[in-house]
């Protein structure tokens, strides 16, 4: 079904002048990795949608590999307040999610997969909102994440946060629309506290910070994402570098890779504790061969970790990189 589906989309795509051209129920336009229409070369989908009755049924698609990524209905023309099953798809093809929604709210069971069909998300909504239990594993099958919360749907419960090791790193409460409450409290492996935030209704008002002795400070100790240790102009030599040396391997007449204003690789880097990279993903890529290279001279790059709760954590974090 998918396949029949995909093919209409892109039939719709290819032909250009066509009988729909004109026509104000069916519309085809670029998007770029932020889901912001873009000009036809920083397209990282393409959006098709067309009128079924007072609905947009909307597809996007891969612009990269015209694979179907969304397929779903939609009650506005902004296309945004979602209605009924939506199915989303990695680029392999692999179903990534499927959520059903009531006037753009979550209802029921919400699954998400990885590019495996591994199970990693897990959670029931009523309204939006979290209801009964909620579970996160990640690519190993090791739970990260357990919500449990009230069976009327209020989003009132607990949330628990795991490292890798199966040790607690945060603990706490939410109130109503699932929203953070009262203390939340973030530890080390070691079980020591690192930090208590104050919520009151999702807000953060407050943090007490800890030291390795567990000894209040009165520092800060905000969050931060992971920072490359060269400096930019260093890390933007690299890039280039790394671009040169890949057109001189490949014997590749520079003239022919001239991009166009506004041409960007998104690199999504996940890096560990330590500061090491665990995985280098190229979101959005320019070209297959050259963004494989890269990814490889990317491995061995050192990062400042990222802090969370007053402590280094492993996250993903990512990097636009402008090449026009």
């Amino acid at each position: 079904m998918n396949k029949i589906v995909l093919f209409f989309s892109l039939l719709i795509i290819l032909l250009s002048g066509n009988a729909f051209a004109g026509k104000n129920d069916t519309l085809q336009y670029p998007l770029d990795y932020w889901f912001k229409k873009c000009e036809p070369h920083q397209a990282h989908y393409i959006r098709v949608a067309f009128k079924e009755g007072d609905w947009w049924h909307v597809q996007d698609i891969y612009a990269q590999t015209g694979t179907l990524y969304k397929d779903g209905l939609y009650s506005d023309d902004s296309m945004t307040v979602g209605g009924g099953m939506i199915f989303f798809y990695h680029p392999n093809g692999k179903l990534e999610k499927k959520a059903r929604h009531i006037k753009g709210k979550l209802e029921g069971l919400v699954k998400v997969y990885d590019t495996a069909g591994h199970l990693v998300d897990s959670g029931i909504y009523s309204k939006g909102i979290p209801k009964k239990a909620h579970y996160k594993w990640n690519n190993e099958g090791k739970l990260v994440f357990k919500g449990e919360y009230d069976e009327e749907g209020y989003g009132v419960g607990q949330e628990w946060e795991y490292f890798e090791d199966g040790k607690t790193a945060a603990w706490g409460i939410t109130g109503v629309e699932g929203k953070r409450d009262s203390i939340w409290t973030y530890y080390n492996h070691a079980g020591g506290i690192t930090a208590l935030d104050m919520y009151d209704k999702g807000s953060r008002i407050g943090r007490i910070c800890y030291d390795e002795k567990g000894e209040q400070y009165n520092g800060t100790c905000e969050d931060t994402p992971p920072q490359p240790i060269e400096k930019s102009k260093d890390l933007g030599r690299k890039i280039n570098a790394a671009f040169r040396d890949y057109i001189e391997f490949n014997a590749i007449d520079p003239r022919t890779l001239t991009f166009k204003k506004g041409t960007v690789m998104i690199v999504l880097i996940t890096v560990k504790e330590d500061g090491s990279v665990e995985r280098i993903n190229i979101a959005h890529g320019i070209d297959p061969k050259f963004d494989r290279y890269f990814a490889t001279e990317l491995k061995d790059a050192k990062f400042i970790p990222a802090k969370a709760g007053n402590r280094n954590v492993k996250q993903t974090q990512e990097f636009p990189i402008p090449f026009g």
